[in-house]
């Protein structure tokens, strides 16, 4: 009978930071699991500020970020993540932006906090002469602007809506990020120095070569605020209209009239905004969404698809838009539906297989495409400068997707690599800011990775040698509260997500497993005698012959270091499943010889000076 064997990892430096699943996760790469535990143990300020170091849309964020942060978290590995979001949505209400009235005040703490953690880049700017132009107030121009006002440039936003916040304000609808809490956001980066001019549309009031001649460096982050549309039969019948369009006209005070049988075709959060926006509006009786894909497949956030079945949508899968049915004078009827097999083939690509022989139609008075969305970059053409563009009509960016052809134009976010989340076009943003002040500076910014390491991490008071409350382990994820839905649907500004009380937000921060302490074992020290594979309640201990243990030459060189030979028959050693531990610190208490240790990694990125 053949042995089991196993595949190990040798644990290193990097082995510890991408232990930190949640942080690793999170594009500006913040320590959600210090805030969270900062939250579990009552302090609220410090757990803010480990918030909104690394990210300056954190209040935000807060209320709509994706939370690649929660997908990433090991504790969703074993029940369900934690609640990352929400507790930072906690956090912000006490200690961020939209509780401070002198903006002022608020851009002096910033600057004195960021220098007493001595995060980040901050009064390196050389020449500011000419200021940085930055084309579109999105997430990726303010968080740039952000870092550049920092350094000491004076950033200038030019934004051709007359609110600032790009796509925060006008494609995300205010029951998700209420409009007070993205102009507190845009306030406070404001009075960090930076300039938002508002209603300027460059291409239109200010040719971009001009802005390029008078600038010092341009960012273009002008977002995709086009609505992708399909090309089919009765698309241009009247009625019909793009989903991110539809949502730009409610968001700033156009007159929009829709019927009152609404469908909605898309099946990602852009298309739940959508529908229900729609829903919310004065009139509509019914709102249909209908997507391709299967619900398991779909994009849109669960906790998305559960609230808007709870107002009242209908949700169709699996059939895609075969044609537009209009009357005669051209306004639509209703829309045909085809049953679609498979949305990728069988190499992963999107390329939607139909069984055109099954079809459904549904009346409709308003048809809203949500299937995509584009970029509009019709101010480049025939503007007198030489940017490289792709055969797609996007610019063409280099290998860190900020850096065009051409010297001092650079891009962010979503023009940049097409539509993703609000925390990615934040890292891009602050991604563009260090890459024009090297531009600038002739100069690059080494960053480094600080690590703080704490041996024999206990908490003296606990009854755990890792500081977590009893019963952690059984503590289950609660949902976000919500408001009543014949309330919240009374209109697009009614809030939903009420947010956790007070015992809610600490009970549920106290469900992390601290993945920044981890075992650490002394093989000197250890006699094998078992016990704290015995102990651990999640079996995720196990003692082996080494004969069994496959790595690379790095353990083949530990082998010959301790055994001098081959060590099959000799040796033993006691193996780890990652995934499986909670850090509940049994197997440190249980050693009876203090082989094992409970010890603190904490990672952040800082300037490297020397």
């Amino acid at each position: 009978m053949s042995m089991q064997s196993f595949q190990v990892v040798i644990p290193d430096y990097k082995y510890w930071k991408q232990n930190i699943k949640c942080q690793t996760g999170c594009p500006v790469h913040t320590d959600s699991r210090g805030y969270v535990r900062a939250i579990a143990e009552g302090d609220y300020e410090k757990a803010y500020w480990i918030a909104r170091m690394p990210n300056p849309l954190a209040s935000i964020c807060g209320r709509i970020c994706g939370a690649p942060c929660e997908l990433a978290c090991r504790r969703g590995w074993i029940d369900a993540a934690i609640s990352i979001r929400a507790l930072k949505r906690f956090v912000t209400e006490k200690y961020g932006v939209e509780i401070y009235k002198d903006k002022g005040d608020y851009a002096n703490n910033f600057r004195s906090k960021f220098k007493e953690k001595g995060s980040g880049i901050i009064g390196i700017a050389v020449d500011t002469s000419k200021p940085v132009s930055i084309v579109g107030s999105g997430p990726a121009g303010l968080a740039c602007a952000h870092e550049l006002a920092l350094m000491g440039y004076k950033p200038v936003i030019y934004e051709m809506e007359k609110t600032a916040g790009g796509m925060c304000a006008m494609g995300i609808p205010p029951y998700r990020l209420p409009r007070e809490i993205l102009q507190a956001e845009i306030d406070a980066i404001s009075a960090l120095g930076v300039d938002i001019r508002l209603g300027v549309q460059i291409g239109r009031d200010v040719p971009i070569k001009k802005l390029y001649d008078e600038s010092a460096a341009v960012l273009i982050a002008v977002g995709a605020k086009k609505s992708r549309m399909i090309p089919m039969h009765g698309s241009k019948s009247t009625g019909v209209l793009g989903g991110v369009d539809f949502l730009r006209d409610v968001y700033t005070g156009a007159d929009v009239k829709i019927g009152p049988k609404v469908v909605v075709i898309g099946g990602g959060n852009v298309a739940y905004d959508v529908a229900r926006t729609s829903l919310r509006q004065k009139g509509v009786e019914a709102v249909s969404l209908v997507c391709i894909e299967k619900f398991e497949e779909m994009l849109a956030d669960r906790v998305e698809i559960a609230e808007g079945e709870e107002e009242g949508i209908e949700r169709i899968n699996s059939f895609g838009p075969y044609r537009i049915n209009a009357d005669r004078d051209g306004t639509v009827k209703s829309v045909t539906f085809k049953k679609c097999l498979a949305v990728f083939d069988g190499e992963g690509r999107f390329n939607p297989r139909y069984d055109e022989s099954e079809v459904i139609t549904l009346d409709t008075d308003t048809v809203l495409f949500s299937i995509g969305q584009a970029s509009d970059l019709s101010f480049l053409e025939k503007c007198g400068l030489d940017v490289e563009m792709t055969d797609r009509g996007m610019i063409k960016v280099g290998r860190n997707k900020i850096e065009t052809s051409l010297s001092g134009l650079f891009v962010a976010g979503d023009v940049a690599y097409g539509p993703r989340l609000v925390i990615d076009a934040v890292a891009s943003g602050k991604k563009a800011a260090v890459l024009i002040h090297e531009y600038l500076s002739g100069k690059p910014v080494r960053m480094k990775i600080s690590e703080d390491h704490t041996e024999r991490y206990e908490n003296e008071v606990s009854c755990n040698i890792v500081a977590h409350p009893p019963d952690f382990e059984k503590t289950r994820r609660e949902e976000v509260p919500s408001a009543p839905v014949a309330e919240r649907v009374k209109s697009v500004s009614a809030t939903v997500e009420t947010g956790f009380p007070q015992a809610t937000a600490e009970e549920q921060g106290g469900r992390c497993l601290n993945c920044a302490v981890n075992t650490i074992f002394n093989g000197d020290r250890c006699i094998l005698c078992g016990g704290c594979a015995d102990i651990c309640p999640e079996y995720c201990l196990r003692l082996v012959s080494l004969e069994n243990i496959k790595s690379d030459e790095t353990l083949t060189a530990l082998y010959k270091n301790r055994y001098r030979d081959d060590p099959a028959g000799v040796g033993s050693a006691i193996i780890k499943d990652e995934d499986r531990c909670i850090r509940c610190g049994l197997c440190a208490k249980k050693c009876p010889v203090d082989a094992i240790t409970m010890e603190r990694f904490i990672f952040r990125e800082v300037i490297d000076n020397e």
